[in-house]
């Protein structure tokens, strides 16, 4: 017994020198922020230009408030936006004078 107890000994000893294998667990990624929307700031005219497009390139007493509401433009904005399209030849005011027609992008 006397003589297995350096084998033993020398067991035990070679058993805390063997490295350790067992696979490392990665560390847990610190949670990215979330971007912000990427907001396009918009001016008012071509907030309306694109509205107008979406509801049939012509503003009537019928669609008006839609268009309104859709660009988040006051009356006293449209007025000046009426104004300044029908300066620069992107508009015009429709055959029976009842609405505006706008004449450019998908309204072409």
């Amino acid at each position: 017994m006397i003589r297995q107890l350096p084998l033993v000994a020398f067991c035990m000893m070679a058993a805390c020198a063997v490295p350790d294998y067992r696979p490392v667990r990665a560390p847990i990624p610190a949670p990215q922020p979330e971007p912000a929307p990427q907001v396009n700031p918009q001016s008012a005219k071509e907030r309306f230009l694109r509205a107008v497009e979406a509801n049939g390139c012509e503003v009537n007493a019928s669609n008006s408030a839609v268009i309104l509401a859709g660009a988040t433009l006051s009356q006293q904005d449209l007025a000046r936006i009426l104004q300044e399209l029908k300066d620069e030849g992107r508009g015009s005011v429709a055959p029976d004078g009842t609405g505006f027609r706008v004449n450019t992008g998908a309204c072409a």
